[in-house]
């Protein structure tokens, strides 16, 4: 995801990491200056991220005069800020209690996930027939020297970079407007996702089944490579969205696993008889 270069990074969900942009706040403590062009702009990324990175917590009320006074603004900006928010459904208005940052539960992120996993499948589609052996390197590159030990500094690090593989990718695709949708529904993953959900050995060997689709420049097992790698997490997450609802575990959840699982299309007659390689790298790694 495309968001403003800024110092630190914290926490994603399967490539998606949110970034901590600096406060509004001057060096001397007082607000942005009055002649600054973007302050409607710098104010709405601010708040957002403050959202992303986990200042403002999800459920939590929202007091625009309290939050203009916080970060150095008058009361008109945060207004404007705070209703962009909301259009992109980071935040709700609620009548007579107040702005409040929005809850997604799991089932609702589950979601998010299945719209992530054809929009990114797209951009590893195209980015095939258009990434260069150097690009594909470098994102290789991006994982040298990675621990896979689970501790939280490893997983940080991790993440980091994990943000930046989909991103390149995404930019590599070339498509103004996939990267524009993908980034609006991304932000949601970033906003109200609990963390890296599959384990960091487990990412790195579905990278490189996407790197290997890459080098062959064959669209068809990037996009499945792409879309196995996100969808392990939306059956995940339907996964726990069954167990908190009181589903038994013979019940829904083995349902859906065994019915929604990702499958790659069949290769054609044509290609095979050209010589083609099978993909069998689009199901789900487990």
């Amino acid at each position: 995801m495309h968001l403003p270069t800024a110092a630190g990074r914290e926490h994603a969900v399967d490539g998606v990491t949110s970034v901590v942009r600096p406060s509004l706040r001057g060096a001397n403590g007082r607000g942005l200056p009055v002649e600054r062009a973007n302050l409607d702009d710098h104010l709405y990324a601010r708040i957002k991220a403050m959202i992303v990175d986990g200042t403002l917590l999800p459920g939590e009320r929202i007091v625009p005069e309290q939050l203009a006074h916080a970060v150095g603004v008058s009361r008109t900006p945060m207004l404007s800020a705070l209703k962009r928010l909301s259009q992109e459904r980071l935040i709700v208005w609620r009548s007579r209690r107040g702005v409040f940052v929005r809850r997604l539960s799991k089932r609702e992120l589950a979601m998010v996930f299945e719209v992530r996993e054809v929009l990114e499948g797209l951009a590893a589609r195209r980015a095939a027939t258009l990434i260069t052996p150097s690009q594909t390197e470098r994102l290789r590159a991006l994982f040298a020297g990675i621990d896979t030990e689970d501790t939280p500094t490893n997983r940080r690090a991790y993440m980091s970079r994990d943000y930046l593989f989909h991103s390149d990718i995404l930019q590599i695709a070339g498509s103004p407007p996939l990267s524009e949708t993908t980034n609006s529904v991304n932000i949601l993953a970033l906003a109200f996702g609990a963390g890296l959900i599959k384990s960091i050995q487990d990412g790195l060997t579905e990278h490189a089944v996407i790197l290997e689709a890459f080098l062959r420049r064959d669209p068809e097992a990037a996009e499945a490579a792409m879309r196995a790698h996100v969808h392990r997490s939306v059956v995940w997450l339907h996964h726990e969205a069954d167990l908190l609802e009181g589903a038994s575990a013979q019940g829904p959840v083995q349902s859906y696993a065994d019915n929604h699982r990702y499958r790659p299309r069949r290769q054609s007659r044509q290609a095979s008889i050209a010589g083609k390689r099978p993909n069998n790298n689009g199901g789900e790694q487990s």
